[in-house]
């Protein structure tokens, strides 16, 4: 006869806290407790406690600064409207387009669908360098324009608000296409067969019926592209900066670079209440779960709205469309990069590769490209290890306290990239116990695990709930261990969410900026800070190539990552 494990304690308590030991559940437990305190909850807290201290004392100085300083009050107010418009051109745009592609005759269905959420793997760094190349001063649309009307100024200005909130527009709808697109996908169709049935006009089932069934997923992308845009640092920087436009992202930086750290602390906090003011705003706007709550758990094809007449004009459009926000600032950014000095003549005599050349040549540069290489990798790697050990504790493992720690670890997805970077620089500056880590390169992987552990809690979370408890119980009860069963049954099924998770974090971690150029020190730079340093010191056509040469590897891991989803997609219906 087997004895049981919790067989020499009598007390029920005793022999729990036996079983999380004793099979290594709560050792590892307490570990990555550790491991999202050092990396979310003390660098938040530094942030926080750290803008109510002025001269060692509890003091609102620092926010009186911000709203009785005029440039300051401005930079929140810029950050608020500018934010709410581009939000607005996003959902224009990624609805329109969502319900174009899922829910009608248009051909070429998956080519668009990839085209239209391209922007998505693009950092708006680039947009935003795409855009100037296109309509600045000297941009190929403004030579179109002098060579067809004559000398002299155009009618618009990239540099300023207006160009702000367009280029952020543009970059932001793929949230929004994304999100209503799927909600389009899972819709029963059965009330707007019954209403067209009963007579009722396509647009008016699309007004009545489609619409409301979708509206939550339209308020939620509308929250992703809102806290995207209050959020953005590169588009700001690149259009504003040099028309003296600033917003909350922009002036944090400038009062780093003074450096006024109590101040840049304080409108963080100010940002995160926007961005959480927002989420609290878009919800209650969404209203209840179950107010339009009928998109069941059965599989459903949604009804497809045949245009007729109408295809070629819509074809047209949705092209048209494409062209301008997706591949002109793409062409735009690679034909900069080949010419001689910015605004030159399109002819061969001014084409060159001494960009690319000077790139190569330039140390800093080359070491800018190996520590992003090596900095996304770093933190891919670590978070997907990390955050499917946290969500394996909650769902299988069952420990008390795990599903605290996965909440934890989602709140840097809410929170502004420049507010983490400021609890970086707060945090590892002079850290109470441990070396000081800024100046180093390790800050800015710490930076990056805190950014993007959302993004690994989700596709491991959302990959574990999907594995049926009764795959790991039948294996344990033919004698597997618990470790055994985890490596032969639970990982290999988990993989794809694994494999998925770390292309989705090192594609954003590759270029990023918001975070980097605050932190970053001579000896770490990285991609996204060199262009940005290029770009803001007139280095145009070298700011260009570097761009160029990062795009490959960001568009073929995107394309990876949903080759595999669909890839394993198939085989699950195979399996179905």
């Amino acid at each position: 006869m087997t004895t049981s494990p919790t067989a020499p304690f009598e007390n029920p308590r005793a022999a729990r806290v036996w079983r999380l030991f004793g099979d290594g559940r709560m050792v590892l437990m307490i570990a990555l407790a550790l491991f999202v305190f050092l990396t979310v909850l003390y660098p938040l807290f530094q942030v926080v406690w750290r803008s109510f201290i002025v001269e060692g004392s509890l003091s609102l100085a620092n926010y009186e600064a911000v709203f009785l300083r005029a440039s300051n009050f401005v930079a929140v107010w810029n950050s608020l409207w500018v934010s709410v418009i581009a939000t607005a051109i996003s959902v224009v745009i990624g609805t329109l387009g969502a319900f174009v592609v899922m829910r009608t005759d248009i051909p070429w269905k998956g080519a668009l669908s990839l085209l239209f959420v391209l922007p998505f793997a693009i950092p708006p760094l680039f947009s935003a360098m795409g855009w100037v190349q296109l309509a600045g001063p000297v941009g190929l649309i403004s030579q179109g324009w002098r060579a067809m009307f004559g000398p002299g100024p155009v009618p618009w200005n990239i540099y300023s608000a207006t160009g702000i909130i367009f280029v952020l527009g543009v970059s932001n709808y793929p949230l929004v296409f994304l999100t209503v697109a799927g909600a389009l996908q899972r819709v029963d169709p059965t009330l707007e067969e019954a209403a067209r049935t009963a007579g009722v006009g396509t647009g008016r089932i699309m007004r009545d019926i489609t619409l409301p069934l979708v509206k939550p997923a339209i308020y939620g992308g509308g929250l992703l592209a809102f806290v995207s845009s209050i959020d953005n640092f590169g588009i700001p920087a690149v259009l504003g900066m040099r028309a003296q436009f600033y917003v909350l992202t922009t002036r944090i930086y400038e009062a780093l670079t003074v450096p006024n750290m109590p101040l840049a602390t304080a409108m963080s906090v100010l940002l995160v209440g926007v961005a959480l003011v927002a989420m609290v705003g878009f919800r209650r706007a969404e209203g209840g779960r179950s107010q339009y709550a009928v998109i069941g758990g059965k599989s459903t094809t949604p009804g497809i709205i045949k245009l007729g007449r109408a295809k070629p004009w819509v074809v047209a459009a949705i092209v048209l469309t494409i062209l301008i926000v997706v591949v002109a600032p793409l062409f735009a950014l690679v034909l900069t990069s080949f010419l001689r000095f910015w605004g030159a003549p399109l002819t061969w005599e001014f084409l060159t590769t001494r960009h690319y050349e000077a790139i190569f040549n330039t140390p800093a540069a080359r070491r800018g490209i190996l520590n992003s290489l090596l900095l996304a990798a770093g933190a891919a790697t670590i978070l997907v290890f990390t955050t499917a050990l946290i969500s394996w504790l909650n769902i299988k493992g069952r420990v008390r306290g795990a599903g605290t720690l996965d909440a934890i670890g989602l709140i840097p997805f809410a929170l502004p990239g420049s507010v983490i970077g400021v609890a970086m620089i707060l945090a590892w500056s002079n850290p109470p116990v441990g070396p000081a880590l800024y100046g180093t390169i390790w800050i800015l992987l710490l930076a990056y695990i805190m950014r993007y552990m959302a993004f690994g809690l989700q596709t491991s979370r959302a990959t574990l709930t999907q594995i049926h408890d009764s795959l790991e119980e039948a294996a344990m009860a033919s004698g597997a261990s618990r470790m055994r069963t985890v490596r032969d049954i639970t990982l290999p099924l988990l993989r794809p969410g694994l494999v998925a998770g770390w292309i989705l974090i090192y594609i954003s971690a590759f270029n990023e900026l918001t975070v980097s150029v605050l932190i970053w020190t001579s000896g770490s730079e990285t991609i996204g800070v060199w262009i940005f340093l290029m770009q803001d010191s007139g280095f145009t056509g070298r700011a260009a190539a570097l761009a160029v040469l990062t795009l490959p590897v960001i568009l073929i891991l995107y394309l990876l990552m949903r080759w595999y989803a669909r890839l394993e997609e198939r085989r699950q219906k195979r399996q179905g």
